[in-house]
């Protein structure tokens, strides 16, 4: 996904002479072809990622349209009051690339896990937020952001996670895609778990003969609340999983819009429990511990679905 990312970036620099990428010292093995090709227009900040937004800021109320880029923790929580007070604040045209979402930094321990990320920002005004599943969806945002010129957070999973969209599709910001249909469950999620959960969804047709409706919210902040309450009022159990923390992502946004249409209908959220990872491993090693991956989404599922009757 990344390199996906950066390559599209590059293009949208190469037309648009105005477009700026700021880095934290990051980048390494991902960077070097725009900082070779537009060299003026690149600047690595260094370890200073709050003056870094600072800059972006600077840069982008001058007229430009400026992309950073850092790992999520150094990114969001070491500049949250920079992100707030100027990127915000302003209603600049900076898109935050936050790399390794979720557990993708698995092997660097806690300090590097993104789990809070869509829950800090979701309350400010004016930020977006985009989470695509894989590198085909996220090369279609980044397409439809170059006209887009407010503040907006892009959470990027790692180099290459498996393919969702096999295709391209006729991308929609914050508009919400069915991947699957079904009759009996349905489950929103969003980011490149999407995966495992295709792959739950399909162990629950199989061995149980429960249909899910899957459904990707790759936006996160603006939610589509139409496609959302719709699809809703079709279950009595509502699934949302998400690789980030049960508090304030995805499954907490869903619940404040369903809470207030009244709907009867069982809400249950599928993501890193209220508490702190004290392991360390793979992404994979670590969703298998959390029962995130398909297997773990599978039971989890299972489990609250025998409580309920789906009976026409």
């Amino acid at each position: 996904m990344r390199t996906a990312i950066i390559e599209e970036i590059y293009n949208t620099m190469k037309e648009n002479k105005n477009t700026y990428f700021l880095t934290g010292d990051l980048g390494y093995n991902a960077l070097e072809k725009i900082e070779q090709s537009f060299s003026k227009r690149f600047i690595n900040v260094g370890v200073a990622e709050q003056n870094m937004i600072g800059i972006a800021t600077g840069l982008a109320l001058s007229g430009k349209k400026v992309f950073v880029y850092s790992i999520i923790p150094f990114l969001l929580m070491r500049c949250y009051e920079q992100i707030r007070n100027d990127i915000c604040f302003h209603d600049v045209d900076v898109t935050l690339l936050g790399i390794g979402s979720g557990l993708s930094y698995g092997i660097l321990s806690s300090t590097h896990f993104a789990l809070e990320d869509m829950a800090i920002l979701r309350p400010l005004p004016n930020m977006s937020i985009f989470s695509p599943a894989d590198e085909t969806e996220a090369v279609l945002g980044i397409r439809y952001l170059r006209n887009f010129h407010q503040p907006v957070y892009i959470r990027i999973a790692g180099r290459k996670e498996p393919i969702v969209n096999s295709k391209p599709y006729h991308f929609k910001f914050g508009k919400g895609v069915v991947l699957q249909e079904g009759k009996d469950i349905t489950i929103f999620s969003t980011g490149v778990i999407m995966d495992e959960v295709l792959k739950a969804a399909k162990l629950l047709k199989q061995i149980k003969n429960i249909k899910p409706t899957v459904v990707n919210i790759h936006t996160v902040k603006p939610l589509d609340e139409e496609l959302i309450i719709n699809r809703s009022k079709k279950s009595k159990v509502v699934f949302v999983i998400e690789e980030h923390g049960i508090i304030g992502g995805l499954g907490s946004a869903i619940c404040e819009l369903l809470s207030s249409q009244k709907l009867n209908v069982k809400i249950l959220r599928i993501g890193v429990e209220d508490k702190h990872i004290k392991i360390v491993g793979t992404r994979e090693y670590l969703r298998k511990i959390l029962s995130l991956d398909a297997d773990g989404i599978y039971r989890k599922i299972l489990k609250e679905n025998e409580k309920y009757s789906y009976s026409e």
